[in-house]
């Protein structure tokens, strides 16, 4: 009788492992059928939003910078910004001028995005500051201007002497050897990408809006000549911003800073490395997610869509999250949205 319990014990579990492999099989089908539906989803409404402008043929024409333009001294109409949580872009560093016209003013609205005046020019330049041949190398520079109502966007490539850099139309590879912040040595094929990948990400309906540059983000403490200032006050004090009553604009986190709650940091990382596309008026507007830092949780879909999220963000190639952007997994990022998936299921 044992023996014959032994063997129903030994053919129980065999079949338990079929049925486990046969549900495997089928999670992986449906996280196919699922991933394929979101990808459609996610190309939905990426057309092309063309530039009511002619952009010149060279960064310098712009007169960001005084000086080397290689050394990124902001000329002296050119104010910096920095903001309280980055997105992540192949671990390269980030510097962000703003350069408004002559007797006029950004207007603080909310917590969201400043009102920009016309002729508003915001760059962006992407670098890494140790690079395989030990210096600092800059990629690239990206452009939104303000003109007649609309956003602009623009790519340029720095050349070989990081002398200048020139207009892209079709974007461009780049390979990087560098060492991230870290310490950690890393190559990668950098991606500079295309004015219609500029469209993908920052789209709000039809038009093409700024990301990063939301009272919120703007609203952290900055040095300036050794001090520590509200960086909106400063603004305001520059006389780039108008005044305005700041007290009540909240601060979006930092997330790198590990010292502040696990689900702040993680719904600001979502704010700003997916929420652009995962918004009501993004490219991705037609899936189960909106990402917003101000959107309830229970609106946001990261309850049924979180195992999704964090493989899609964990897996490179096709159905990589962000789908641009990146060439290389974020791997703090993904750390912190995993201890963040996992803090869901210990709360269910």
């Amino acid at each position: 009788m044992s023996n014959l319990s032994g063997k129903t014990v030994k053919i129980e579990v065999a079949f338990s492992k079929i049925a486990a492999k046969q549900r495997a099989r089928r999670g992986d089908l449906l996280w196919l059928i699922l991933a394929g539906i979101l990808l459609s989803a996610c190309h939905h409404g990426t057309q092309a939003i063309s530039n009511n402008i002619s952009f010149k043929g060279k960064l310098s024409e712009y007169e960001l910078f005084k000086g080397n333009l290689s050394d990124m001294v902001p000329a002296g109409n050119v104010v910096p910004l920095q903001i309280g949580s980055p997105l992540f872009t192949d671990y390269a560093e980030k510097q962000r001028l703003i350069k408004i016209p002559d007797g006029t003013k950004v207007v603080v609205a909310g917590e969201g995005l400043p009102v920009f005046p016309n002729g508003t020019l915001i760059a962006k330049t992407f670098y890494y500051s140790k690079s395989g041949n030990g210096g600092r190398k800059i990629i690239e520079t990206r452009l939104l201007l303000y003109s007649d109502q609309k956003w602009n966007a623009a790519t340029y490539r720095w050349n070989a002497g990081q002398t200048d850099a020139e207009l892209l139309t079709e974007g461009a590879i780049v390979p990087v050897y560098f060492e991230d912040q870290l310490g950690k040595h890393r190559h990668l094929e950098y991606k500079i990408p295309t004015q219609k990948d500029c469209g993908t990400c920052h789209r709000s309906g039809d038009e093409l809006v700024p990301l990063g540059p939301q009272a919120r983000n703007l609203n952290i403490d900055i040095q300036v000549e050794g001090k520590s200032v509200n960086q909106l006050t400063y603004l305001i004090n520059r006389g780039i911003f108008g005044h305005a009553a700041i007290s009540g604009i909240a601060s979006l986190p930092d997330y790198r800073d590990s010292s502040q709650a696990l689900t702040t940091r993680a719904r600001a990382y979502l704010e700003m490395n997916c929420a652009h596309c995962h918004r009501e008026t993004g490219s991705a507007e037609s899936t189960s997610l909106n990402l917003n830092y101000a959107t309830p949780f229970e609106e946001t879909g990261i309850a049924y869509n979180k195992e999704n999220m964090l493989i899609r963000m964990s897996t490179m190639g096709e159905y990589h999250m962000p789908k641009i952007g990146t060439t290389t997994r974020d791997e703090e990022g993904v750390r912190l949205i995993k201890e963040y998936i996992k803090s869901l299921h210990n709360d269910q």
